[in-house]
């Protein structure tokens, strides 16, 4: 999630929100945002149940894998990437570019 914080203001400029979605409960997200204060918000999905609906690819001790989704404002998703592992943070260069070419 640090590449997100990098690149927050490149997705403003793209008018788009970054929201991440963790399958984590409410003391694990506070603990987050207390030491690294996200620009974005994060999204609690304990148990899993909205990632099951995207198709998440869960490995290792059935962990999600870092999944990035570009949702237009009609609810479409025009662009999902899914990590190979646990511990991949997807490049930010690619959604950038999907991003830059919906825009125009």
């Amino acid at each position: 999630m640090a590449q997100l914080r990098h690149d927050y203001q490149q997705f403003k400029d793209l008018n788009t929100e970054i929201m991440v979605m963790v399958p984590n409960g409410p003391k694990m997200i506070a603990k987050h945002v207390q030491a690294y204060h996200p620009p974005y918000p994060i999204l609690m999905d304990k148990g899993g149940s909205v990632a099951a609906q995207y198709f998440q690819v869960k490995k290792m001790l059935l962990l999600g894998t870092p999944t990035v989704f570009l949702v237009d404002q009609e609810g479409i998703i025009r662009y999902a990437h899914y990590a190979a592992s646990v511990v991949e943070e997807p490049d930010n260069g690619k959604p950038l570019a999907v991003l830059a070419e919906m825009k125009g």
